[in-house]
């Protein structure tokens, strides 16, 4: 069954590759896949484990073909290469980010020995299959209740592609920017919806973003485009953390935060590094760096190729700061926020305790940071504030 699906797989990466594929093609296809691509009824075939290392007839969490819902799927997400979000190497480029530096514990000396742990660089999903552990640090989500211990890639994505408000059968998904008036499309990225069962007793009260995507590396003008909600998406487990219900000792990040207040908006377009003002109108001021969201609710109004900056409609949200699923920086972060001068003082650096050739490059998703922003570049908090 293995090397059957592993076939499968490779057939639909050439057909994609070749662009003779749409979305259709796609396992999930933007809803619920077929079921023995994820389950097993009896944890055999031929008489051995579909499970490696596992026992016949012992199958993984709900007759999983993983020992849990993670390790199930990594199977296919694992690796380098499109839908592939935990490499060997750091060189996955994906919006979200990559589980490898879960596995990376970094030591270097900056006035004193300094350690940056791995279990601080994301989402501590627990895939035992694959040597991820639960937090060793924390045992709730920061600004929630959400338990550590629980903590999967079905806590965050609906394997079975659940929409509160569908019509009918999902016929496309709802990340590529299909129009939803013309097809019934499933939520962005399987994002859990209102009412999704997250962990037990655990229930979702916020819907998912709206967002249109690539799926290959993200650049400046090959990203995600986030249109609306997703802060608020990030509440149902990180509750305190919506701008609406804190106070002045948290940034604000929702739909409600834009970035007419202060001019934001005019200094993002402006900004290009640190000393250099001349972006102009933001015709090209997009960073992938710094994303926000337009205040878009039309999938078909967002293009994952545009460089077009915010205007002052467009919000902050979590994701502008953090990545979703993982970072080579403290506490997910885009940019290294420890140092002064993240060009040229950021960790990991290959030389670093732990750190293995390519991390330094990988940490950045490949850009030679000196030769796009030069040495002086200090904090990415400076596209919106100018404070450099």
């Amino acid at each position: 069954m293995k090397k059957i699906n592993l076939l499968l797989a490779m057939l639909a990466a050439v057909v994609l590759g070749l662009g003779w594929g749409t979305v259709a093609l796609a396992f999930h296809d933007g809803g619920v896949a077929h079921c023995d691509g994820c389950h097993t009824m009896h944890n055999s075939e031929d008489g051995q484990s579909i499970i490696q290392g596992g026992t016949v007839g012992t199958a993984g969490d709900h007759l999983t073909l993983g020992a849990d819902p993670s390790s199930t799927c990594l199977n296919c997400h694992q690796g380098s290469g499109s839908y592939h979000i935990f490499s060997n190497d750091g060189s996955s480029y994906k919006p979200g980010g990559d589980f490898y530096w879960m596995t990376k514990e970094f030591v270097y000396v900056t006035h004193g020995t300094h350690t940056q742990k791995a279990s601080n660089h994301g989402h501590n999903v627990i895939a035992a299959d694959f040597g991820l552990a639960q937090d060793d640090t924390l045992t709730q989500a920061p600004g929630g209740t959400f338990q550590s211990a629980w903590l999967a890639c079905s806590s965050c994505h609906d394997p079975h592609g659940g929409k509160i408000d569908k019509t009918g059968p999902i016929e496309a998904s709802g990340s590529y920017g299909a129009d939803p008036t013309t097809v019934q499309t499933g939520n962005f990225r399987l994002l859990g919806d209102a009412g999704y069962k997250a962990g037990p007793g655990f229930t979702f009260f916020n819907r998912p973003p709206i967002g249109t995507t690539s799926n290959n590396s993200e650049t400046d003008s090959n990203h995600t485009d986030y249109g609306k909600g997703m802060s608020e998406w990030c509440a149902n487990c990180h509750t305190g953390f919506l701008a609406a219900s804190v106070g002045d000792h948290r940034h604000p990040a929702s739909n409600t935060s834009t970035l007419a207040a202060g001019g934001l908006a005019t200094n993002y377009n402006a900004y290009v590094k640190t000393g250099d003002l001349t972006g102009g109108a933001g015709a090209t001021a997009y960073l992938a760096l710094v994303p926000f969201e337009r205040q878009i609710a039309d999938p078909t109004q967002l293009s994952a190729s545009t460089t077009q900056g915010p205007n002052g409609s467009s919000n902050v949200m979590c994701l502008t700061c953090h990545r979703a699923h993982a970072s080579a920086f403290p506490n997910s972060g885009r940019w290294d926020f420890e140092t002064e001068f993240p060009a040229v003082d950021s960790h990991p650096k290959d030389t670093d305790g732990g750190a293995t050739p390519g991390d330094e490059l990988n940490s950045y998703y490949g850009r030679d940071m000196v030769a796009l922003f030069g040495e002086g570049q200090r904090s990415f908090c400076n596209k919106c504030h100018v404070k450099d």
